[in-house]
């Protein structure tokens, strides 16, 4: 698939195992999205700009050495479930401003309503904008959240989405409005099942973090 980075790393798999399990409690859960999400965090952050500085080694020698640009990066959780990446990227991008959307899906017509929108100002002087995302089913939620970015100035191009899990239905949605967004994902699974849920997938992965 185009513009989709599937992240094949043992971390990775290992940690897909226990978050699909559904035998697996809700700490081990939370500790196998978090490391998920850092393995991640690496690969989505991996052309971020750098900057050169010089710094004095204990030898007394000058060295160049290259520093991230951290002012210009945004991270943008979709609540629930986003929540569960955050510490995860910051723990590469610490200096990261946090915006907020939360969205709710409508289980009967599967259709997304935004219930908290809390963006800064001035949106558009963010050169990256992760946005946290572990499921990418329906595509619904998804596009509904590129559609305030967007209108709010950032170019879509800028706009990274980094999820857990997949299906091919969702990455066809988001891909047929906004081509230029970067998929960042652990796995794209089979597809979905007749009420919206990826298929193999891990459940609600909201309610498996803080609920269950």
């Amino acid at each position: 698939m185009d513009n989709v980075v599937v992240v094949e790393h043992p971390v990775t798999k290992h940690c897909l195992k226990f978050l699909r399990d559904k035998k697996t409690g809700t700490a081990l859960f939370r500790d196998c999205m978090s490391r998920l999400g850092l393995c991640l965090a690496y690969q989505a952050t991996a052309d971020l700009p750098t900057r050169q500085a010089q710094v004095e080694t204990p030898l007394n020698v000058m060295a160049d050495v290259e520093e991230l640009d951290m002012k210009g990066v945004l991270l943008i959780p979709v609540l629930r479930a986003g929540l569960g990446f955050v510490n995860s990227f910051l723990e590469i991008i610490p200096e990261a401003k946090i915006a907020h959307i939360g969205m709710a899906r409508d289980h009967q017509t599967l259709e997304a309503k935004v219930y908290l929108r809390s963006l800064p100002d001035k949106l558009d002087t963010y050169q990256r904008v992760y946005v946290l995302d572990p499921m990418l089913a329906t595509g619904n939620s998804c596009v509904k959240t590129m559609d305030i970015l967007t209108a709010s100035g950032i170019d879509p191009a800028s706009i990274v989405l980094v999820c857990a899990f997949t299906a091919p239905e969702g990455i066809k949605q988001l891909h047929q409005k906004y081509p230029q967004i970067k998929v960042v994902t652990a796995s794209v699974d089979k597809c979905l099942n007749e009420v919206g849920y990826i298929i193999p997938g891990c459940g609600d992965a909201g309610d498996r973090l803080f609920l269950l």
